[in-house]
Formats: C-alpha cells, structure tokens, sequence
C-alpha cells in the first residue's frame, strides 16, 4: 500500500469517523512512477523473451549508465533459455525512452532508442450531446 492510502485508511478509521461507508469507497492508489508505469503499458506489447521484432534505431554507442539502467523492469525471460530480459530508461529532459535488452546466446546487451515518450492521459469522460 502507498503513503497516500495508508493516510487514507487512517483517517477512515479513527476513532468519530463514520466507517459505515468505508467497504463502499475502493481506496486511492497513486503511483510512485506515473511515467514509468506509462513507458511499460505502451511498449510490453512489443518485447518478448524472444528479443524485440520491430524496427527500432539501436544506439551504437550507449553509455555506461544506460548500459546499466535496469531500474524500470519491462519483461523477463519467461520459460526461454536464452531469453531476453528488457528494461526501461527514461530521459525526461529529452522526453525520450530507451529500451534495454539483455541476456540471449552469452548474454549480450543490446541498447534500442531515442524513442519518443508515450503520452498516457487519463480518460476524460465527455458529456453526452442532448438528443433531438
């Protein structure tokens, strides 16, 4: 549970709260890494434990801190001996996303990206147009 929840669910159930509601109400959960969660969402379709199929720019010379960015995990290497591990590296200043690769036949490192910084907006629900 976040920070944010746990205050909530204090506050539910001090002593003078009216509790009645509470198993009503689903508690707040606000993400640590909104950006990061949103990088995952958009490009978990396009990796495998196979390796990545499409057409992405690789970065011919990656530093050494991308080459050992792991802090966003995207996949695994599932049940494929060999497979491929992927993460996630977010550059917020140049709004981009690279995406780190690793594992394979002797473990090699394969570095993809820029790409650009998906964009994830919440829903917006728009009133419906009045009937006629």
């Amino acid at each position: 549970m976040t920070l944010p929840s746990l205050v909530l669910l204090a506050l539910a159930l001090s002593s003078g709260a009216d509790n009645r509601f509470l198993h009503i109400v689903p508690l707040l959960e606000v993400s640590p890494d909104p950006l990061g969660d949103c990088a995952r969402m958009r490009l978990k379709p396009f990796v495998s434990p196979y390796g990545i199929q499409q057409p992405w720019p690789v970065v011919d010379a990656p530093s050494q801190d991308l080459m050992l960015a792991q802090e966003r995990p995207l996949s695994d290497t599932g049940q494929v001996a060999d497979g491929y591990a992927h993460f996630v590296h977010i550059d917020e200043r140049a709004r981009a996303v690279y995406v780190i690769q690793q594992g394979g036949f002797a473990g090699t490192t394969k570095v993809y990206g820029p790409l650009p910084l998906p964009r994830c907006t919440p829903a917006v629900e728009t009133p419906e147009a009045p009937r006629r």
